[in-house]
C-alpha cells in the first residue's frame, strides 16, 4: 500500500534543515558517508552551526577512500575539508543505525556533558529513521535534521530509477520494523 505520496511523507516531509545552531554535529556512518554526509557536516561546521562533530561507525566498508572502518573514512574526508581533528569525536563500534545512536549517546554523555542540541546529518532517505532512533535513545537532547540530498534516493529523484524506488520502499519497511520492535515510536502520516 506504499503510494508515492505516502513514501514522500514517510521519508522526506518536514525534515529540512532550518539553519539551527547546536553543540554537536552527529554523522552516522555508511559506505558513502565520506562522500555525501561529511561534506555537508563540514559545511555546517565551517558556517559556525556547531563547534564539534561526532562520527559514528565501526563497520569496515569499501569507501571511495579505501576499505576502512566508517569512522576512519569520515575522519580522512573531514580533515581534507579543513575540519581540525581536535574538534572531531569518533565512535568506533557501531555496526548499524541503532548502535550508532546507543554508542554515540555514551560518548556524548562522557565527552560533552553540557551538550543540549545536536544536528543529525545523514542521507535524505535515512533521515527519518535515524532521527526517530536518536530521539528515542537520547530524549535529553534537541535534534535538528540535516538531510543530505545526494545519491539515487533523494526527495527529488527517488521515483526516477528502479534503484531509488527500491531503496525508498526498503527504508519504509525498516521504519515499520523498527516501530514494531519498539526501537522508534510509531508515527501517523496524514
Amino acid at each position: 500500500m506504499l503510494t508515492d505520496t505516502l513514501i514522500d511523507r514517510l521519508l522526506f516531509a518536514g525534515l529540512d534543515y532550518a539553519g539551527q545552531t547546536a553543540d554537536l554535529i552527529l554523522v552516522p556512518g555508511s559506505r558513502k558517508a565520506c562522500d555525501y554526509r561529511v561534506p555537508a557536516a563540514a559545511e555546517l561546521y565551517h558556517a559556525g552551526k556547531a563547534g564539534r562533530m561526532l562520527f559514528s561507525g565501526g563497520k569496515v566498508q569499501k569507501t571511495s577512500l579505501g576499505e576502512l572502518p566508517e569512522y576512519e573514512s569520515m575522519l580522512i574526508a573531514a580533515e581534507r575539508l579543513g575540519v581540525p581533528s581536535g574538534d572531531i569525536l569518533t565512535e568506533t563500534r557501531a555496526m548499524n543505525t541503532p548502535e550508532n545512536m546507543r554508542f554515540s549517546a555514551e560518548i556524548i554523555a562522557r565527552e560533552l556533558p553540557e551538550c543540549g542540541r545536536i544536528i543529525l546529518v545523514t542521507t535524505a532517505y535515512h533521515t527519518r529513521r535515524a532521527l526517530m532512533l536518536a530521539e528515542k535513545i537520547m530524549p535529553q537532547y534537541a535534534f535538528f535534521s540535516c538531510p543530505v540530498q545526494k545519491g539515487s534516493t533523494t526527495c527529488d529523484n527517488w521515483r526516477l530509477t528502479e534503484k531509488g524506488r527500491h531503496t525508498a520502499k526498503e527504508e519504509c519497511m525498516k521504519l515499520k520494523k523498527y516501530a514494531q520492535d519498539n526501537l522508534i515510536n510509531d508515527m501517523e502520516i496524514q
